[in-house]
């Protein structure tokens, strides 16, 4: 039992150490990830040849911060 007792205290003193506190995010860190998924589903749709050069460049004029050119990175 004192071997049993001792792991359970380290496991105790273990967990009072360790932060396990959830990260948050702002809401513009929120909105960069969202966007920043956005424009490579649709680079990818480009790749695919889902969409054209065109739709791709309106697509990407749309997002708040999207870079003017895209299509030479897409692939």
């Amino acid at each position: 039992m004192r071997r049993n007792e001792l792991t359970n205290s380290a496991v105790d003193n273990n967990a009072d150490v360790n932060n396990t506190a959830t990260p948050t995010l702002t809401d513009e860190q929120k909105q960069s990830i969202v966007t920043a998924m956005k424009i490579a589903y649709y680079k990818d749709f480009y790749r695919r040849g889902i969409i054209t050069a065109d739709q791709l460049e309106q697509l990407l004029a749309m997002q708040p911060s999207a870079p003017t050119s895209q299509t030479d990175n897409a692939a």
